[in-house]
C-alpha cells in the first residue's frame, strides 16, 4: 500500500494541536487575515438595501465576520515573535490558554454553519439555541483564555 495511504504513517507524520498553536508564524496570518475577512465584511454590509444582491451581500458579510473575528483571535493568541518584528504585541498566553482560545473560536465558526445546516430541517427554534449556545461558549472560552493572561500578567511583580 502507497505509504499516503496508510492511516498509521498520516497519523504519525501530522502535526499536533499545540504544535499548530504554538507557532508564532501564526500571529501574522491570523492578525492580518482576520483584519482583512473583518473589513471586507464591513464593506459588504454597507451594500444599500435597493441593490439587487444586497441580501447575498449582507449574507456574505457576515460570514466573513464570523470567521475573521475567531481568525483574529488565534492570530492574537498566538506566540510573540521576536521583539523586533512588527507582530510583537506582548501577548503571550499559555498553551492552556491558546487551547481554549482555539476551541472557542471553532465553536463561534461552526454557529452560523449549524444554522444554514440545520434551518432547513424544521427545528428552527432548536438549531438556533444550539447555534446561540455554540457562539456564547466559543466567546466565553475565547474571553476565558485572554482574561486568564491578563490575570497572570497583572499579578506579576513587577
Amino acid at each position: 500500500m502507497d505509504r499516503s495511504l496508510d492511516v498509521g504513517h498520516v497519523a504519525e507524520t501530522l502535526p499536533s494541536l499545540d504544535g499548530a498553536l504554538d507557532d508564532s508564524r501564526l500571529r501574522p496570518v491570523g492578525a492580518v487575515g482576520g483584519v482583512v475577512l473583518l473589513l471586507a465584511g464591513v464593506a459588504l454590509s454597507l451594500t444599500p438595501a435597493t441593490v439587487a444582491w444586497a441580501f447575498w451581500a449582507n449574507a456574505l458579510a457576515a460570514t466573513l465576520v464570523f470567521v475573521g473575528v475567531p481568525l483574529f483571535c488565534l492570530g492574537l493568541a498566538a506566540p510573540d515573535p521576536p521583539s523586533d518584528s512588527l507582530f510583537h504585541v506582548g501577548v503571550d498566553l499559555s498553551a492552556k490558554q491558546r487551547r481554549a482560545v482555539a476551541l472557542g473560536s471553532l465553536c463561534i465558526v461552526l454557529a452560523p454553519i449549524v444554522m444554514a445546516a440545520g434551518s432547513p430541517l424544521g427545528i428552527s427554534v432548536l438549531v438556533l439555541a444550539t447555534a446561540a449556545t455554540m457562539a456564547f461558549v466559543g466567546a466565553a472560552l475565547v474571553l476565558t483564555g485572554f482574561i486568564a493572561w491578563t490575570a497572570e500578567t497583572l499579578a506579576e511583580p513587577s
